[in-house]
């Protein structure tokens, strides 16, 4: 058997399914972002109107806060997963899919435990070894060409590393989706073995939406740089570092351009995102039809024929 999917093919499949999806997919997930993206920005609103308080109180409050902040987002990513593969399948499906996540709120946080700490293992081993060669041979290269070149390499090679060991467990939500009596552990030592000699394959399928993301951090650049460019004669003057211009922080940009560089990402956000959840739910498909043991949900031998 091939190890490769007809990413056109997939592709299409999955815009055919969203525009036949209801409710309409931009609604869906303009609420997900609310229930995401808003929820963290109030929440860091709130750890900033703390600052008034003793240190300790804020550090906790804040630390507090950002886990309880990111584990909300994991369950809720699971739900909108959710409705990604139920929208592929052409099963019913609404706003009520982004709170699934929560019936099993354990499991989701255990999943991504044991993800965590898995993948900490496997940086680790990358880790050591390359960093002892890259030490040796910087004691070999003294050029500043040299060094630039190990550099270089050295962030290819974890930038690689890193895609390599995201792939191996890209697929555990969908299997603990449809499979949580099995566990969270289950789930991701399927991925595994679901991913083994496919990551290739996913490396591709996730790199074709690279340009949509490019042009929207292009369109949020455009707005940074609106507000930087008339601020720079003066930034230049008060001795701030040419490398920290772009930093938001270091700015103090007006909070109408943090506004307006999120804004500007929505529309194209709003089609994006569901789009790359909806190829990916239907990569796990394909994936599964061409196992030897497929769930009872897939009868058809067409790895993308789900009607």
């Amino acid at each position: 058997m091939p190890m490769e999917v007809n990413r056109r093919e997939l592709k299409a499949r999955a815009r055919e399914q969203l525009r036949a999806s209801h409710p309409a997919f931009w609604r869906i997930t303009l609420v997900y972002l609310l229930l995401t993206s808003g929820v963290a920005a109030v929440a860091d609103l709130a750890g900033a109107a703390r600052i008034g308080l003793p240190p300790v109180h804020l550090d906790t409050f804040a630390l507090f806060l950002a886990l309880l902040v990111t584990l909300y987002t994991m369950v809720m990513g699971l739900g909108y997963q959710w409705w990604a593969l139920r929208t592929y399948r052409r099963q019913p499906t609404g706003y009520g899919a982004l709170i699934d996540g929560f019936s099993m709120a354990g499991r989701v946080i255990l999943m991504n435990v044991v993800i965590f700490f898995s993948a900490l293992g496997w940086a680790v081993a990358f880790a050591l070894p390359s960093s002892l060669v890259l030490l040796l041979l910087s004691g070999l290269l003294s050029s500043g060409g040299g060094m630039l070149f190990l550099y270089l390499l050295a962030m290819g090679g974890t930038f690689l590393g890193s895609l390599w060991i995201g792939y191996r467990y890209a697929m555990a939500p969908y299997l603990l989706i449809d499979h949580p009596e099995q566990g969270a552990g289950a789930a991701v030592r399927e991925s595994v073995a679901m991913m083994q000699g496919w990551k290739w394959e996913f490396c591709k399928l996730d790199l074709s939406f690279l340009g949509w993301h490019l042009v929207n951090a292009l369109l949020s650049l455009a707005v940074t740089l609106a507000f930087t460019l008339p601020m720079l004669p003066s930034l230049l003057e008060a001795g701030i570092d040419p490398t920290q211009l772009l930093s938001i922080q270091s700015l103090a940009l007006p909070w109408i351009a943090t506004l307006l560089s999120s804004l500007i990402q929505l529309p194209l956000s709003l089609w994006l995102e569901p789009y790359q959840a909806v190829t990916f739910a239907g990569f796990y498909q394909a994936r599964v039809m061409q196992s030897t043991q497929a769930p009872p949900v897939w009868e058809r031998s067409d790895p993308y024929d789900v009607s």
